[in-house]
């Protein structure tokens, strides 16, 4: 599929699928690669989403899953950190859901991305009773995660959270880790770090960076990671790392679970403290004010964000692709890689991403070995070779 224009249509315009909702726009440690902080107007918001806010925009919720007769509207908790918004408010958040999913039969899954520095039995308790899965920001042992993730004092958070990853382990709550790639370390030290604590389920995320900027390479570091995850799995599936699974989807031509893997449109909206509405969190990398909006959840209903220029702008861009990315045979695989990236002053989203060589190089690897190596099994028994519907993509 292309990515001009005439085939914009092959990207069905549905509702907005799910929230991303910043319930706390401070932070309690001074992570160095935030890309939240890198745009000073999060100052100018108010710290905590109020009981008013959040009353409205439970409304909202309500009035969208009807209107559109959603089967299920996911909703991730953000921040800053989240859980400096209060386990009570987290607990009066969550019952309100399920009373929506009663009326609706809508189901409303809740997610919250968090540091982890906070949580304690309380915590662990609220999540579990709530049914909220967590995404806990670990990246791997602490000679690496105390580098970028440390308090206002300088010092490390890596005691911290582990100790809460492990927690979370122990109770009934769905959980996944967020690590950020070095590649300045090899991938063996976070498969054993997060093997030792027990954690199955985790990603190792591409740094974030514009086409302005020059951030090491990292071909060399997710190759190794592949390896990895192909020799964990070889017998039994054992170990799901995120991207990886992303980018095999995606090469086997199914669509990918997350934004940044795969040709499709970034639908995210993202509600901020005060009720503004905005698009994906992460453009902000672009630099002050470059997500503010006029729409907010108290004067428009929340599918209107698609008539908002900013929002629609990435959206558009998100399946627009460069020239290059579409000359590319990893076009649909890649997508051009993640929106962020592909950020210039210059000429704004219209560039391959800042990581185009790595990733090129990530889907080549990756491509060869599944050909070789690899097999589906039919139901009859039977079996297909990979390289039979890798060659039909």
């Amino acid at each position: 599929m292309s990515a001009d224009g005439s085939d914009f249509a092959a990207f069905q315009d549905l509702p907005i699928a799910q929230l991303l909702v910043k319930v706390a726009t401070r932070c309690n440690i001074d992570c160095s690669y935030c890309y939240w902080f890198r745009d000073t107007s999060v100052y100018s918001k108010p710290k905590l989403m109020s009981s008013d806010v959040q009353h409205q925009l439970l409304q909202r919720i309500e009035e969208h899953v009807v209107r559109y007769s959603l089967v299920d509207f996911p909703i991730i908790l953000h921040g800053g950190e989240p859980l400096l918004w209060g386990v009570e408010n987290f607990h009066r958040f969550a019952e309100a859901c399920e009373a929506i999913s009663s009326r609706t039969g809508c189901e409303l899954p809740i997610a919250v991305t968090t540091n982890g520095v906070l949580i304690d039995e309380g915590w662990l308790a609220c999540f579990e009773a709530r049914n909220i899965s967590v995404a806990i920001s670990l990246d791997g042992p602490a000679h690496i995660h105390d580098i970028h993730r440390r308090t206002f004092q300088g010092t490390g958070t890596h005691a911290a959270v582990e100790r809460a990853a492990r927690m979370l382990v122990s109770r009934k709550i769905g959980v996944i880790a967020l690590a950020v790639c070095n590649p300045a370390h090899a991938p063996q030290h976070y498969v054993d770090f997060f093997a030792a604590c027990g954690i199955s389920n985790y990603d190792i995320m591409i740094p974030d960076a514009t086409v302005d900027e020059k951030p090491p390479s990292i071909a060399a570091f997710y190759k190794g990671l592949f390896d990895l995850w192909l020799e964990a799995n070889r017998t039994t599936s054992t170990t799901n790392i995120r991207i990886i699974s992303d980018m095999i989807t995606a090469l086997l031509s199914n669509n990918s679970p997350t934004e940044g893997v795969g040709h499709k449109p970034v639908e995210l909206c993202t509600v901020m403290t005060d009720g503004t509405v905005e698009a994906h969190d992460v453009l902000r990398i672009a630099g002050d004010g470059f997500t503010s909006t006029t729409f907010n959840i108290f004067d428009h209903a929340i599918d209107e964000v698609r008539n908002e220029p900013r929002w629609k702008a990435a959206r558009d861009a998100s399946i627009n692709l460069c020239a290059k990315c579409r000359q590319c045979k990893f076009m649909d695989a890649c997508g051009g890689g993640y929106l962020p990236h592909r950020f210039s002053k210059k000429s704004g989203y219209d560039n391959p991403s800042v990581y185009c060589d790595d990733l090129y190089a990530m889907f080549e690897n990756m491509q060869s070995v599944l050909e070789s190596h690899l097999y589906v099994s039919k139901p009859d028994g039977g079996r297909v070779n990979v390289r039979d519907p890798l060659a039909g993509a």
